[in-house]
């Protein structure tokens, strides 16, 4: 790949991202600011040590606009969202993820991730709940993000889902939330995971 623009300085990305996870994390978790800013920041420097040593930390903002134009013509970035598209990504959804910049969307991915393991060992301490049970109630709580190709639970929709799709899944869960909350949740439990109930929702226009 060629060598890419400087990204905007990742101390004013933390800056603006501070307040926002602070006050996640103490609405969320119940925890007192100092302890939110505290694991605020420890993400931050576990995640700048992560791009870096990825490379990603020189991505630019407008990464997206530079993927899209470059899979026109370059076969291993087409190959690389081939098996995106075939979920339903669409040029504005590669646009809007990967154009934003890269410590957005690492701590997106950590939040996301921290939430199904507390999830999970709380389950697992707190009832009778196997782990394999806890899974399966975790995978219907929260949509799994990731490789497609790695196989989860029971089913191929069940297999985690493009990140690009992360923002039009939010939207068409708040919607669904909103529209009709029990019979939403009726669907998630007759669902072997809120993924497969994604996938069906993609396949027939609905999300």
């Amino acid at each position: 790949m060629d060598k890419l623009p400087e990204i905007t300085d990742w101390a004013e990305i933390e800056k603006k991202l501070e307040p926002q996870y602070v006050s996640f994390f103490q609405e969320s978790m119940s925890m007192p600011e100092e302890v939110a800013r505290e694991i605020f920041g420890a993400f931050v420097e576990d995640l700048k040590e992560a791009a870096h040593r990825e490379g990603t930390d020189r991505f630019p903002e407008s990464f997206g606009e530079i993927l899209l134009e470059r899979e026109r013509t370059d076969e291993k970035v087409r190959d690389a969202f081939a098996p995106k598209r075939s979920e339903g990504v669409t040029d504005e959804d590669i646009a809007f993820w990967w154009n934003m910049h890269d410590l957005e969307r690492r701590m997106i991915c950590k939040v996301d991730e921290m939430n199904r393991v507390l999830l999970f060992e709380k389950l697992v301490h707190s009832s009778d709940l196997t782990e394999l049970e806890a899974a399966r109630t975790v995978a219907k709580r929260f949509p799994v993000y990731g490789d497609p190709d790695h196989l989860v639970l029971e089913t191929d929709d069940d297999r985690p889902l493009p990140f690009e799709l992360k923002w039009r899944v939010n939207r068409y869960m708040m919607e669904r939330t909103k529209a009709d909350p029990d019979k939403f949740q009726e669907e998630i439990e007759a669902s072997t995971s809120l993924n497969a109930l994604l996938r069906r929702a993609v396949r027939q226009g609905e999300l």
